[in-house]
C-alpha cells in the first residue's frame, strides 16, 4: 500500500515536471532570469503581507515578534497551492495559536477579518481600474452572496444575545479585531504593508509575462493580476487553475486590444501556478519543519496533524 502510494506521488511530481519543462522549453537565459526574478518578488510579497499581519497580531500580543508572525504567513501562504486559501489561513493560525500566550481561534480569526478589511482598502483601486479596462473576470460579489453575508451577520447577532457560548466567540472575535481601533497606529501600517504586497505581486507578474513574451502594460499586468486572484478583491467560487487558464485567454487579448500567441499564453498558464507552489510549498515545509523541531518527513506530518486537530472549547 505504502510503495503503490509512493510511487503514484513519484508519477504525478513526474508529470508535473514534464509539463513544467515543456512550458519551459522556449524561454532563454533572459527569460529564465525573469522567472527567478518573479519567484523572488513573489515570495517578497508574502513576507509584506506577514508584515501587515503582524501589526494586527502585535494589537492583540504586543510581545509577537516581526520574524514569527511573518514565517507563520509565508508559511501559511505558500501551502495555499495544495490546501486553498483557507487551508493555507488555517496553517498561519494554528501556528500562532501554538505560540502566542492566551489566543483562541476566535481571536486569531478577528486578526485575518483585519488583514481582510486592509486587503479590501488597497484592492478596490485594483477592482476600478480592472473594471475600468474591461476585464470581464473582474465583478462585484452578486447579490446573492452579499445576502448569504447578510443573513450570516444577523443570524450571528441573534445567538450572540441568547447564547453565552456565542457571546463569548464574538468577544474573543471582536478583541482579534483590536487593530481596527487604532486607524493611525495600527490600520494605516497595515494596509502600507498591504499595498507593497499587492505592488510587488504585480511586479511578479509583469516579469512572467516578460519572460514569455507577452505583452507586460499595465492593462496585462492587471488583467493577469485579476484573473489569477493576485488581486484577491473578490473571491469567485470554483476559480481553479483552468478557470482561470480560460478567463486569461480570453481576458488578455480583450485588456491589451490586440492579439496574442496562443502558445505562450498556455505556457504561462501552465508554468507560473506550479512554479509558484512548488517554490512556495518547498519554502512552507522548511519554516513548518523549523517551527515544529523536526528533522524527518514523517515527524513533520505527524506534528502537522496534531497542529490542526487539537481539541478546542468555546474559546479555543
Amino acid at each position: 500500500m505504502v510503495k503503490t502510494t509512493v510511487l503514484g506521488l513519484l508519477a504525478a511530481v513526474q508529470s508535473v515536471a514534464d509539463r513544467v519543462a515543456d512550458a519551459l522549453a522556449g524561454v532563454g537565459a533572459v527569460g529564465a532570469g525573469c522567472i527567478v526574478l518573479a519567484l523572488c518578488l513573489h515570495v517578497g510579497a508574502q513576507a509584506a503581507r506577514g508584515l501587515g499581519w503582524h501589526r494586527a497580531l502585535a494589537a492583540c500580543w504586543p510581545d509577537v515578534g516581526r520574524r514569527r508572525a511573518c514565517a507563520w504567513y509565508v508559511c501559511g501562504a505558500g501551502l495555499t497551492g495544495v490546501l486553498s486559501a483557507r487551508g493555507g489561513d488555517a496553517v498561519r493560525l494554528a501556528l500562532a495559536r501554538r505560540e502566542l500566550p492566551g489566543s483562541t481561534w476566535p481571536a486569531l480569526a478577528g486578526t485575518a477579518v483585519v488583514e481582510a478589511a486592509a486587503q479590501l482598502v488597497v484592492g478596490l483601486p485594483t477592482l476600478a481600474l480592472a473594471v475600468a479596462i474591461g476585464v470581464d473576470a473582474a465583478r462585484p460579489p452578486s447579490p446573492v452572496l452579499v445576502a448569504g453575508i447578510a443573513a450570516a451577520v444577523a443570524i450571528g447577532a441573534i445567538l450572540a444575545v441568547r447564547s453565552r457560548r456565542a457571546r463569548g466567540l464574538l468577544e474573543e472575535l471582536v478583541r482579534g479585531c483590536s487593530a481596527l481601533r487604532h486607524p493611525r497606529r495600527d490600520m494605516s501600517r497595515i494596509v502600507g504593508w498591504q499595498l507593497a504586497g499587492r505592488l510587488l505581486r504585480f511586479a511578479a507578474v509583469g516579469c512572467f509575462l516578460h519572460a514569455f513574451g507577452l505583452p507586460d502594460s499595465l492593462a496585462a499586468v492587471v488583467t493577469v493580476g485579476v484573473v489569477y486572484g493576485s488581486a484577491n478583491v473578490v473571491p469567485i467560487p470554483g476559480a481553479g487553475t483552468a478557470a482561470s487558464a480560460g478567463a486569461l485567454l480570453v481576458a488578455l487579448p480583450a485588456a491589451t486590444g490586440h492579439s496574442v500567441d496562443a502558445g505562450a499564453v498556455s505556457a504561462l498558464v501552465i508554468a507560473q501556478p506550479l512554479l509558484l507552489t512548488a517554490v512556495g510549498v518547498t519554502i512552507s515545509l522548511i519554516l513548518l519543519a523549523s517551527s515544529l523541531g523536526v528533522r524527518t518527513p514523517a515527524a513533520l506530518v505527524r506534528s502537522g496533524r496534531a497542529l490542526i486537530a487539537e481539541p478546542s472549547s468555546p474559546t479555543a
